[in-house]
């Protein structure tokens, strides 16, 4: 890694260079590796800090410079931590006037501790969700949430710092008021999709209506529910079934165990898929998404997916998913009710499910693409400040 700024060969001016923070390389890949490729594209030089584990080698042969980091997800502890911060406190150093971009509250903590008190970079935020922590309702999660909104909002946030939501609620819940007030927050509304990689799929035959769940296997999606509203409209005489394709994540405090994944699937008109790479190749045989999340998205990408590939959605009135389902003309249903979503599975019909699907695609094209999301990102990162 060299210390000498890379430099422009027309203009001889240092390029701009732009460090990306993520806890792990899958999720960047998945998510957001489109905004590294697009600002590569406008002449930054791009390098990217996260926990090296799936899929992170391939972002070297986009041309980044991928750094590994130490800490861990789950279970690391205080040394893990430190060694990040000190690891992206020197790529930062090496780097004068660096943007830095980090994701999530592993982005915002790491981020704020490494550039310090002298706020020597410039620095954009963006909320990922709120994730198990929105999810848990019991007095120690609403503890937690309490604390995390003091750090974000009396620590991380600060004149020099630009927020990213996905929803409105994100911004609110975590004490952004005063950033919002000053011009510093855009809301983009999730992660963005390719439309050319999630075309319109072929239209299956049915009944029976085919439903697909695409989610990690944590408890916060609502897998448990979606396995049991199904067994109950199947004992109404309806005809369907659904299919869940996602992997195993241990490092989620609330994960499902593979045994458990497999009691799900022995149970009638239940297929679990396990991880899937190809989900655009996944739509064809479907005629539904479901997701019956407790909570803590910003904006699920799979619902994204799903609509790009003229799916309707079935979900859940928790923020995020509650506001692409009205968008699109999805159903939603109360978070944490099987019956009230054995209820919406009962009364689905293929032949309407089609059409809200063409529906569905037009609108996520039009405003959850990544061209959508780069629109509203480039101009935060060449210096503008679109509100929303």
């Amino acid at each position: 890694m060299s210390l000498i700024p890379a430099v422009d060969a027309v203009t001889s001016r240092p390029r701009p260079q732009i460090v990306f923070l993520i806890s792990v390389d899958w999720f960047f890949v998945s998510h957001f590796v489109h905004l590294a490729k697009r600002t590569q594209a406008i002449g930054f030089d791009v390098v990217v800090m996260t926990r090296l584990e799936k899929t992170g080698m391939a972002l070297a042969d986009f041309g980044f410079d991928v750094i590994d980091l130490p800490a861990e997800r789950r279970g690391q502890g205080a040394n893990g931590l430190l060694a990040t911060v000190r690891r992206v406190r020197q790529a930062l150093s090496d780097r004068p006037g660096a943007l830095l971009h980090g994701f999530g509250l592993f982005g915002m903590v790491v981020g704020v501790a490494a550039i310090g008190s002298r706020r020597a970079h410039r620095a954009v935020y963006t909320i990922t969700g709120r994730g198990y922590l929105a999810a848990d309702q019991s007095l120690a999660g609403a503890a937690k949430r309490r604390a995390v909104r003091a750090v974000v909002a009396g620590v991380v946030d600060h004149a020099s710092v630009h927020w990213i939501a996905e929803n409105a609620t994100d911004l609110e819940q975590l004490g952004l008021d005063r950033a919002r007030r000053q011009g510093r927050t855009t809301i983009v509304g999730g992660a963005g999709v390719d439309p050319d990689k999630y075309v319109e799929a072929t239209w299956p035959a049915g009944p029976p209506v085919r439903c697909l769940l695409v989610a990690r296997a944590i408890w916060s999606k609502g897998i448990d529910i979606a396995v049991e509203a199904v067994q109950r409209a199947r004992a109404t005489g309806t005809a369907i079934e659904l299919t869940i394709a996602g992997g195993l994540d241990p490092a989620n405090p609330r994960a499902y165990s593979m045994t458990q994944m497999e009691e799900f699937a022995a149970k009638p008109g239940i297929r679990w898929l396990g991880h899937i790479t190809d989900v655009a190749g996944l739509w064809p045989h479907y005629h539904v998404a479901v997701l019956p999340s407790r909570g803590g998205e910003g904006v699920p990408k799979s619902l994204l997916e799903a609509a790009a590939s003229g799916r309707s959605i079935i979900t859940t009135d928790v923020p995020g998913c509650r506001e692409l389902a009205e968008l699109t003309g999805g159903r939603i249903v109360a978070a944490g009710d099987a019956v009230a979503l054995a209820d919406a599975l009962a009364t689905c019909d293929v032949e309407t499910l089609g059409k809200l699907g063409k529906r569905a695609r037009s609108v996520v094209v039009e405003h959850y693409s990544e061209s959508a999301v780069w629109r509203r990102v480039s101009t935060i990162y060449l210096g503008g400040a679109p509100t929303q």
